[in-house]
């Protein structure tokens, strides 16, 4: 009990050095608190990174394969829905769905949207496995008959139809001056198919879109999916091969086809995210470290200014323990003001970027990463001034002018 009312007197006597210190404190603050929330805020932003681009891909298998359409030299590309009966005979691709996408106003009655329109054929609800809300998805015989039909998205009908919609199968929507029937509703599904958002989509029949709604217009790419992602390297070389043939390329032309497996797509963005992650990391980490070295400035100004105190107190029968104590606590107590300050700054910092839309995860954790490493650094860097201010010798310190 001796012992703890000591070191609560210590601890007292740190912090009014600090009072004293006035604006050296403030100023060491800056650069503690500042990288603290720099900590804090890059995690966060490196996991809504991390959770955009998952959701951005999240129905897309890794064994997809997307085949895009360029123009090359000025000339419109052959790659088209013919092309996917040579396709699906490459043994390795289990299935192929046309996309025709674009973005159209959408009318129900007096209300007008604007939404994706998703040109396709059947087979794409098994390859992004769509669940039906309400009716049924349409058949290919709906494409050969070019029959008027579109399956809703769960947020296309809610942007239509209002958030309590009811059952819409039936309803007729135009697009383009023509009446669709709405023979489905999605459930449900979050995130997007590419750049496409699969909720906020009128899927139509492939060629139907292709005839009375986007035409030339619209952008036209193919999606496969290959039996094993081991595979994949295997099939883009057959589909590549497959394709020169069937548009008639020769040596060095140039294809007009462009090639894509989303496994890489996926990779590819994830590493960046996780080297944007580590570089602002890395200035959350200086900024720290330029705050410790603060700390340890202050620190050595304050030895230097209190050498004679020091010496008063050696004569007392301070120990050097007692001493570095005082010191030290007074590198922790900035440390961990900075910590909380650095903290409820962060915290006023992502609501603030929440508000606008930007993606960004609030993530308790990052607050414990901050707090060891504010508390180490500060700790670190406040050690040495506080371990040379505990070896001075009585004797030189009270004659110290």
């Amino acid at each position: 009990m001796k012992n703890l009312n000591l070191y609560k007197k210590l601890t007292k006597r740190s912090l009014e050095s600090l009072k004293k210190a006035g604006l050296k404190s403030f100023l060491t603050l800056l650069g503690i608190f500042i990288g603290s929330a720099t900590v804090v805020l890059v995690y966060e932003l490196g996991r809504g990174a991390q959770a955009s681009i998952e959701q951005q891909y999240s129905n897309m298998s890794v064994n997809t394969i997307i085949i895009n359409a360029p123009s090359t030299d000025g000339e419109k590309s052959k790659l088209g829905i013919d092309d996917i009966p040579e396709l699906m005979e490459i043994d390795v691709i289990e299935n192929v769905a046309p996309q025709l996408t674009g973005r159209l106003p959408v009318t129900y009655s007096t209300n007008t949207v604007s939404l994706n329109i998703f040109g396709t054929t059947a087979s794409i609800k098994d390859i992004v496995n769509l669940e039906l809300l309400q009716g049924n998805f349409y058949t290919d015989d709906a494409g050969k008959n070019k029959d008027k039909v579109v399956v809703l998205g769960y947020e296309s009908t809610q942007e239509l139809f209002g958030d309590n919609f009811g059952n819409v199968v039936g309803e007729n929507i135009i697009i383009n001056r023509k009446n669709y029937e709405i023979v489905g509703v999605l459930a449900y599904k979050g995130g997007s198919f590419g750049p496409v958002t699969i909720d906020d989509s009128v899927f139509v029949p492939y060629e139907v879109s292709e005839r009375y709604i986007l035409g030339s217009n619209g952008k036209f790419n193919l999606n496969l999916i290959v039996d094993d992602f081991d595979n994949i390297s295997y099939a883009q070389e057959l589909i590549a091969e497959k394709l020169r043939d069937l548009h008639g390329i020769r040596g060095s032309t140039p294809e007009d086809f462009r090639i894509r497996d989303m496994g890489s797509v996926v990779q590819s963005a994830q590493e960046s995210a996780r080297t944007m992650s580590i570089l602002l990391w890395s200035v959350g980490l200086i900024v720290l470290v330029v705050g410790g070295i603060g700390i340890m400035n202050i620190m050595y100004t304050s030895v230097l200014e209190r050498t004679k105190e020091i010496g008063i107190l050696k004569a007392l029968g301070a120990r050097d323990n007692y001493i570095l104590y005082i010191f030290l606590s007074e590198a922790v107590i900035l440390s961990f003001i900075g910590f909380v300050v650095g903290s409820i700054l962060s915290l006023l910092i992502y609501f603030g970027v929440a508000q606008t839309g930007f993606t960004i995860s609030f993530e308790p954790v990052a607050y414990l990463i901050s707090f060891v490493s504010t508390m180490t650094i500060g700790t670190v860097f406040g050690y040495y001034p506080a371990k040379k201010a505990a070896g001075l010798n009585p004797v030189d310190a009270l004659r110290y002018e």
